[in-house]
């Protein structure tokens, strides 16, 4: 292993050991509070906390961590970091803001990956980034790298512990990088589902806006398990926890109607063969049958492809609305489990509906 990185030159790029005179550039990026959003760097970042950074980066490091300043145009813009430890390594990236959304990033890690596998015999490389970090998922999906998992509370940011997603890349991957791009895309996500009303598809982080639309109505959540009141940052939680879910054991689908995400559906599987369905939908289409149509899909799909043998549903006992979905859809009401929950300030009771492959049918 190298004291310091080699030079590492991309299309766009120079990739080079830190310099002493690099503080200036490295404080004119990082004194931006936006680019630290995600990053553990102290907050303001001050002209010291750029010397002792460069300082940082200009001394060996005796556990062989490489560090290297992302060059743009004559100017330090960023940093790439690659930590080896026993044949894998954590890769880590940071880039100036009025760069982001230009595939340099992107360009960057390639690189270091490329350097990682061929130069130093890596097995595997890993990244990790805040859960709500949408633009650092995009730069691992956009390498191959495959979602792992959640490490939940991992570390603290800003004051708050966060959620990380943890990505990865093993230098057995037997595609080439556009075409294990390509099929992570296809394959990643729960499937379509379609009825002649709706299409239920895989969360996208662009629905924010839409969920949090709905859901700040407090008519929406009144049977609900979600903050009160529901905010927009409660919607950001929402739909990163549903892009992250395993299409596998958990799928997620957004409700579409009218090319916008008026709710969700999911299934979790809890145990083999069994699976647990839960629904929400804004409350403008109430009553027009839509939920109903999802509720089909979906049971449709577990008794399917899932291959589920049995799938069950529970609502607060007040919500006659949602029992008739249940009853419409060819679900058997089970029972009544008295005081089940906590719910805004009151224990409830939840009526349990279930339906079994060997007997449901789709409604007419």
């Amino acid at each position: 292993m190298t004291e310091r990185p080699p030079e590492i030159r991309t299309e766009r790029l120079l990739l080079r050991p830190f310099r002493a005179d690099d503080v200036d550039d490295v404080f004119s990026f990082s004194s931006d509070p936006e680019w630290g959003r995600y990053i553990e760097v102290p907050v303001p970042f001050s002209r010291r906390d750029a010397e002792e950074f460069v300082a940082g980066a200009v001394l060996p490091d005796v556990g062989g961590k490489l560090r290297w300043a992302i060059v743009h145009e004559a100017h330090v813009s960023g940093f790439l970091n690659l930590m080896p430890s026993a044949g894998a390594a954590e890769i880590g990236c940071g880039i100036a803001r009025p760069l982001w959304g230009k595939g340099l990033a992107t360009e960057g890690v390639a690189a270091v990956i490329e350097h990682g596998f061929q130069a130093l015999g890596l097995a595997r490389i890993y990244a990790y980034a805040v859960v709500d970090n949408e633009a650092s998922w995009r730069v691992m999906e956009k390498l191959g790298m495959q979602r792992e998992g959640i490490l939940r509370r991992r570390r603290m940011i800003r004051g708050e512990y966060v959620d990380d997603v943890l990505y990865s890349l093993v230098r057995d991957d037997s595609l080439p990088p556009d075409e294990r791009t390509a099929a992570a895309s296809a394959e990643e996500g729960s499937p379509e589902l379609g009825t002649d009303r709706l299409l239920l598809r895989p969360y996208r982080m662009s629905d924010v806006d839409a969920v949090f639309e709905y859901g700040k109505d407090p008519e929406w959540a009144r049977y609900l398990d979600v903050p009160e009141p529901y905010t927009r940052r409660s919607a950001e939680a929402d739909v990163a926890r549903a892009v992250l879910a395993d299409p596998d054991k958990a799928p997620v689908w957004a409700i579409v109607h009218g090319s916008r995400v008026v709710g969700g559906i999911s299934l979790t599987v809890y145990r083999p063969g069994s699976a647990e369905m839960g629904y929400s939908l804004t409350r403008s289409l109430w009553g027009r049958g839509l939920m109903t149509q999802a509720a089909t899909a979906v049971l449709a799909f577990g008794f399917g492809k899932a291959d589920l043998a049995r799938i069950q549903t529970s609502t607060d006992v007040r919500n006659a609305a949602s029992w008739r979905v249940m009853e419409k859809v060819g679900m058997t009401r089970t029972g009544v489990a008295r005081q089940n929950r906590f719910h805004r300030g009151s224990r409830v009771d939840d009526v349990f509906y279930e339906a079994l492959r060997d007997e449901w049918s789709p409604p007419l």
